[in-house]
C-alpha cells in the first residue's frame, strides 16, 4: 500500500511507454511526463532504431537518385590507363561534364584535396569525382555533402591493373564503399543526436529556471532526446521525395525544437522554486514565543 502511495505521488515510478509509444509520445508535448520515465537502455535503443531507419532511408533515396546510366556511359569513355604499385598512368588527361556529373583524372598531381572537390561542387556538380597518380577522391552532394577517399596502394603491391580490370571492378567498389559509408554515417547519427541534446539539455534548464520549476538533468535530458524527434522525422521525410535534395537549415531546426521542448517542459510536473518560509512553531503555538 505504502509503494502503491509513493507511485502516485512521483509520476516517474509509474510504467515507461515502450518504443513504439515513445515515438508517438514524442510528438505530445503533454505526454512528456511518461517519457521521464524511459530508461536510459530503452531510450538509447529507441534513437538506435531512429538512425537506422533514417539511414535505410538516405540507402533508397540514393539508390533511386544516384545515375547508373551516367556512370556507364563515363565508364565507356575512359582512357587506357593502368595502376601499378599503388600509381596510376594514363597516356592523356580525361574530363567528363555532363548531367551534373563531374570527373576529371590525371597523373600529374599525387591526389586531389576536399577543397578541389568542394569547389566543383559549388559550380553546381552533384556527383564530383577527382582521380590523381596515388587516389581517388569523391564527393557528392544530394541534401547531405558526402564524400570518400581511396589510396590506389589498396589494390596491392607489385601488381599491375589495367582499365579493363579496374572498370570490371569499379560497381563492386563503389558498392563496397557505400556500404563503408553510410555505416559511419550511421553511427555518426547516433553519436551526433545524443550529443546535441546534451547541448540541447543545457537550454532547457535555463527554461525549466524561467518558468521556476525543479526537473531533474535526467528528465530535462530525456525531453530534449524525444523533442528532437520532430525535425529529424520532417528530415527524414525530405528524403522520401525522389530527386527534391531538400534539406531543412540549421536555424529552423534550433528554434523549432528549442519551442517543442519548451512546451514539453511547461506541461511536465515539477517542484516549485518558490520555498515558503517555514513557520516557527514553539510552546506557545503558531502565535506563541517559539523556540528560545
Amino acid at each position: 500500500m505504502d509503494q502503491y502511495i509513493q507511485q502516485q505521488n512521483n509520476p516517474y515510478q509509474q510504467k515507461a511507454p515502450n518504443i513504439f509509444k515513445q515515438f508517438c509520445l514524442a510528438f505530445v508535448p503533454a505526454g512528456y511526463d511518461r517519457l521521464a520515465k524511459v530508461k536510459i537502455g530503452s531510450m538509447i535503443g529507441f534513437v538506435t532504431l531512429l538512425a537506422l531507419v533514417a539511414t535505410l532511408i538516405s540507402v533508397i533515396h540514393q539508390m533511386l537518385t544516384f545515375p547508373f546510366d551516367d556512370m556507364r556511359r563515363m565508364v565507356d569513355r575512359l582512357p587506357d590507363f593502368t595502376i601499378t604499385d599503388g600509381h596510376m598512368s594514363l597516356e592523356e588527361d580525361f574530363l567528363y561534364e555532363e548531367d551534373g556529373m563531374y570527373v576529371y583524372m590525371t597523373d600529374d598531381v599525387e591526389g586531389f584535396t576536399y577543397g578541389d572537390a568542394v569547389q566543383k561542387v559549388s559550380e553546381g556538380y552533384v556527383d564530383v569525382i577527382l582521380v590523381g597518380r596515388d587516389r581517388i577522391f569523391i564527393m557528392q552532394n544530394r541534401g547531405q555533402l558526402r564524400y570518400q577517399y581511396v589510396g590506389f596502394e589498396m589494390f596491392g603491391r607489385n601488381k599491375q591493373l589495367s582499365k579493363a580490370l579496374v572498370v570490371e571492378a569499379l560497381m563492386p567498389f563503389l558498392a563496397g564503399l557505400s556500404i563503408i559509408l553510410y555505416f559511419m554515417i550511421f553511427v555518426g547519427r547516433i553519436l551526433q543526436y545524443f550529443l546535441f541534446a546534451a547541448v540541447y539539455l543545457l537550454f532547457g534548464m535555463v527554461m525549466a529556471s524561467i518558468m521556476k520549476k525543479r526537473i531533474e538533468p535526467g528528465v530535462l535530458y530525456r525531453t530534449a532526446v524525444y523533442a528532437k524527434v520532430l525535425m529529424f522525422v520532417a528530415a527524414m521525410a525530405l528524403e522520401l521525395i525522389p530527386f527534391a535534395f531538400l534539406t531543412i537549415p540549421f536555424l529552423i531546426r534550433v528554434p523549432v525544437t528549442l519551442v517543442f521542448m519548451g512546451f514539453a517542459i511547461a506541461k511536465l510536473p515539477g517542484q516549485t522554486n518558490q520555498m515558503q518560509a517555514p513557520m516557527m512553531m514553539g510552546p506557545g503555538g503558531p502565535g506563541g514565543q517559539g523556540w528560545q
